[in-house]
């Protein structure tokens, strides 16, 4: 067992912290324990090469590193590290934007990237990635490139790359085609989502570690059929865990697409369960 591990399943075990983190568990929360005060969640600057990435994290050591999606901010992710402070050291960071620069790049130069991120921020092997939207499609890609990084996932209504052709028939066709249009073009991070569908139809499976999936429940404003659009990402997404020795479907029955910020309470207590499962299994 690693030392890392031994260190985290001593805190489990340690008669205050331990109980804390426990009953957080048995009660369906990860707030943090009641002896803690204001939740702490400092910002970090880190320099990656010639730029500056910008982060958020809480105090500890690092065991769970937070991606957002396309379009969104690591601030994006306040309300679950508020809830994980206390009880495992964590990070969100803002990916390294192209912000105009016309050269887009491929998978493994993000990739790259991304974990130079990993290791300005303290982060070495044995973490869980947390994945939103196209973050959740990185964190598998990454999980699948880096298998000795990654010990488990936890992904919030993550990307896919089987989407776009479950859903065509439910979508105005204009809305289909423009979204269409956007995914094979390089986005903020320089990378083509219709070049990652390739890759991940590719990998497919993460049957090494735990996975966790949450998938919301309420699709609004999606422009097309509500509730044809939330079974086929229920489908996509079971598909995830095909394989998957310790796999969770977790339904967010009040959140729409943005479950970190409708539920943080049930992202939170997910994250926290993957750490431990991870631990355990070392």
């Amino acid at each position: 067992m690693r030392r890392r591990s031994r260190g985290l399943l001593r805190r489990l075990s340690d008669p205050v912290r331990g109980s804390a983190w426990m009953t957080a568990l048995a009660l369906g929360g990860a707030s943090a324990p009641a002896h803690a005060s204001v939740p702490q969640v400092f910002e970090r600057q880190v320099r990656v090469g010639d730029r500056t990435v910008h982060a958020l994290c809480t105090s500890g050591p690092r065991q769970a590193l937070l991606l957002h999606g396309d379009g969104a901010r690591a601030e994006d992710w306040r309300p679950v590290l508020e809830r994980l402070d206390g009880l495992l050291g964590a990070c969100a960071y803002e990916r390294v934007r192209l912000y105009g620069d016309a050269n887009p790049r491929g998978w493994f130069e993000l990739m790259d990237e991304m974990r130079r991120i990993h290791g300005a921020l303290g982060f070495r092997d044995g973490y869980i990635l947390v994945g939103h939207s196209l973050g959740g499609l990185y964190a598998r890609l990454y999980a699948a490139d880096r298998p000795l990084d990654v010990t488990g996932l936890v992904l919030v209504d993550p990307a896919h790359e089987d989407m776009p052709e479950q859903v065509q028939r439910w979508m105005p066709r204009p809305v289909w085609e423009e979204w269409m249009r956007l995914r094979s073009h390089p986005n903020a991070d320089g990378v083509r989502e219709t070049e990652l569908a390739k890759r991940a139809r590719s990998i497919r499976s993460t049957t090494g570690i735990p996975v966790t999936v949450i998938t919301a429940m309420q699709r609004h404003d999606t422009g097309g059929n509500e509730r044809f659009l939330s079974e086929a990402a229920r489908r996509v997404h079971a598909s995830i865990l095909g394989g998957v020795a310790h796999g969770r479907h977790i339904p967010a029955t009040r959140s729409g697409h943005d479950v970190h910020l409708d539920e943080p309470d049930l992202v939170a207590r997910e994250v926290v369960r993957a750490v431990r499962q991870a631990a355990w299994d070392q």
